[in-house]
């Protein structure tokens, strides 16, 4: 535990470390006053109304036109009769932003800037180390050197906890004061009624998908990082695979062996609203196969660190 109390201090007596979690504190306040700046007032009844009817408009002038086929006049009938719903009860429009959707918009971000720089610190951690020479020194002292190695590895998972809780945080509070806390409100045709439900809360299930991935991700980065003594290069690796792992996986989907491949079973892609690119892919199966990798780039980080000669 003291060993990862000094690397978490050292972690933080690094500007970076304070920048990226500052542009992270930015990036979510921005995006929402931008949010907030373009979004259809609703806060008053009149501007409900008024937002409403303008978008009562469209599809009234629609069906007015007469040119319409069967199933598009059935669509903007549907579309008029959710409208009307709306007026009636008082209820915002579609298109105004409502705490929910701020929420899953600024989960998304989080989600994706904190593994980012996560990566970052993940990839520099132990290679920073090798670039400075002060790992002789660190590996001098009478401790196991797996001990040192975890208490790194440890650190940099804790930086992305820390930094998604940070950015959640300051997501709700500024939410919260920016759209209220009102919840989405659907509404769906069923038997030609109008039906309304509350918008499901996934951001427990996104995130617990996210962060498999994240995990991984950041294991792969101290994997390359730890081996290469590059932290560019493991940046560069890791965020291919980050950013670029769905594409691939694209390419890749026709052949046999890609289910087999770590990208190809990214835990994020069973998180609500999403599905696997490969068809038969099962969450246990991903689950076991992240596992397995994971315990393979453990093993040779592990096991190059261990057998390192640094006294040169």
């Amino acid at each position: 535990m003291q060993f990862v109390k000094n690397e978490w201090i050292k972690m933080w007596s690094q500007k970076n470390a304070w920048i990226m979690c500052g542009l992270l504190i930015v990036l979510i306040v921005f995006v929402a006053g931008m949010n907030k700046y373009y979004d259809v007032d609703s806060s008053t009844k009149e501007a409900r109304l008024a937002a409403n009817e303008e978008l009562l408009a469209h599809p009234q002038e629609m069906l007015a036109s007469g040119e319409l086929m069967p199933e598009d006049e059935q669509y903007f009938n549907d579309e008029i009769a959710m409208i009307e719903y709306r007026i009636a009860n008082d209820l915002p429009p579609s298109n105004a932003m409502t705490f929910t959707e701020h929420m899953d918009l600024s989960l998304t971000l989080t989600i994706m800037v904190t593994s980012i720089f996560t990566v970052v610190i993940a990839a520099g951690i132990v290679s920073s180390e090798f670039g400075t020479g002060t790992i002789k020194m660190l590996l001098t002292r009478p401790v196991a050197r797996w001990k040192i190695l975890l208490s790194k590895l440890v650190a940099s998972i804790l930086y992305g906890v820390v930094l998604f809780a940070a950015g959640i945080v300051v997501a709700l509070i500024v939410g919260m004061a920016l759209f209220g806390m009102d919840s989405a409100i659907a509404l769906s045709i069923v038997d030609g009624q109008v039906v309304q439900e509350t918008v499901e809360n996934t951001f427990i299930k996104t995130t617990l998908y996210s962060l498999g991935s994240t995990i991984m991700t950041i294991i792969f980065a101290f994997m390359i990082g730890t081996i290469f003594g590059s932290s560019t290069l493991a940046v560069s690796l890791s965020l291919f695979i980050l950013l670029m792992g769905s594409t691939a996986t694209m390419f890749i989907a026709q052949y046999d062996f890609a289910k087999y491949v770590w990208f190809a079973n990214d835990l994020s892609f069973y998180a609500p609203g999403s599905m696997p690119m490969i068809e038969g892919l099962t969450f246990t199966f991903s689950l076991i196969v992240n596992i397995v990798y994971a315990i393979v780039f453990l093993a040779i980080t592990f096991g190059y660190f261990m057998k390192r000669d640094v006294t040169a």
